[in-house]
């Protein structure tokens, strides 16, 4: 599809979503493995492990997903 009809649809299908949650959890378990021997990395999971897998797109998803959920419960 070219840009132009990209813009014009503009709506983002659910099959177009889920798509994109494989493909990102797929490039961030690639990049894991690639990472996972990396004693750098190593010591930033030790250190502090939830800003050092931060890094990866899931799990900025995942993160955000839990604040929207907190902060619908404080709403209730």
């Amino acid at each position: 599809m070219t840009e132009k009809k990209k813009k014009k649809s503009g709506k983002r299908s659910a099959i177009g979503g889920i798509a994109r949650a494989i493909e990102a959890a797929g490039r961030d378990a690639d990049l894991a493995r690639r990472r996972s021997t990396d004693p750098a990395f190593r010591r930033g999971i030790r250190d502090d492990r939830r800003d050092t897998l931060s890094e990866f797109t899931t799990v900025k998803h995942a993160l955000a997903d839990r604040d929207k959920i907190e902060k619908s419960k404080r709403k209730t």
